[in-house]
């Protein structure tokens, strides 16, 4: 059977590429495509116990079963249902129109809207740096996103929630984040709020990497 392999953030300038395709016998699971690829790239050994392992937009592990036809996707550790149609998300390179994202009329059941901005510093692990580059296995990261959302409605009774997070280069002092969540009363707004940022950081496959 063949199979599609994904690298993503620094690992696809490791291997030279962003993606390839394996053979392997049928019944193959993900441990036997890491073995080949360990083989082909030594390199990739060095990262096999932080590694981050997906098969098509679902995390996976090394003794997960492949199928002829599925895409392995290979990535660093992330950054530190579907939801109801009344929530936005978007991924966007563009940059977030801060009149057109914060502001907006509320119907008579809101009570409390929290709006989170997360803004580039120009401070990155101790060093300088101008801006931050963000990249993402985007539709990894829009499914993973959506069940995030679809989680937090579970937790708390929210009328709306948006999230736009931007890709590519953001530079010092621009927004590269919104959370705005709308509900009844403020505290179901604080937590939910808080609940999906800390939660994106550990689930959702965007990296991001100083630009000096």
């Amino acid at each position: 059977m063949k199979i599609t392999v994904q690298f993503f953030s620094f690992l696809h300038q490791w291997v030279g590429q962003d993606e390839l395709t394996l053979n392997l016998p049928d019944g193959a699971m993900v441990a036997d495509a890491l073995g080949q690829l360990h083989v082909q790239f030594p390199q990739l050994k060095e990262t096999e116990k932080t590694i981050l392992l997906a098969i098509g937009t679902e995390f996976a592990t090394k003794s997960d079963q492949l199928h002829d036809g599925d895409v392995l996707s290979l990535m660093p550790p992330l950054q530190g249902g579907s939801e109801p149609s009344m929530d936005e998300l978007l991924l966007t390179d563009k940059s977030i129109d801060e009149v057109e994202a914060a502001l907006g009329k509320f119907d008579g059941e809101v009570g409390g809207v929290v709006t989170f901005w997360g803004v580039v510093r120009h401070i990155e692990d101790g060093k300088p740096i101008r801006a931050l580059e963000y990249t993402a296995h985007r539709e990894m990261a829009e499914h993973q996103f959506h069940k995030l959302l679809a989680e937090t409605h579970q937790k708390w009774k929210l009328k709306k929630i948006r999230v736009i997070h931007r890709l590519g280069i953001i530079g010092v002092g621009e927004a590269s984040l919104l959370v705005r969540v709308e509900a009844a009363h403020r505290g179901e707004a604080f937590a939910a709020a808080q609940f999906i940022i800390d939660e994106l950081k550990q689930k959702v496959p965007i990296w991001k990497s100083a630009v000096p």
